[in-house]
């Protein structure tokens, strides 16, 4: 069984057979985390596909801004 430390809190995470991009939660603080690594056993806070897209657009949107007084 594959034994790592959620990084939310700190608990030690067990998973019989983990798989790189599989989803499991933290038995003590309820978090959900991803599996990025098998060998060695890693976990992670899963990427939010639309935090990225928000941020992208932020920054445009102040470069269209910098380019307006120029």
């Amino acid at each position: 069984m594959a034994r790592t430390y959620c990084p939310n809190c700190d608990a030690v995470i067990s998973v019989e057979s983990p798989r790189v991009g599989d989803t499991t939660k933290c038995g003590d603080c309820g978090e959900e985390l991803e599996i990025i690594s098998v060998n060695p056993f890693e976990v992670d806070f899963p990427l939010d596909d639309d935090w990225d897209y928000d941020y992208d657009d932020e920054y445009e949107d102040e470069d269209e801004d910098e380019d307006d007084e120029e």
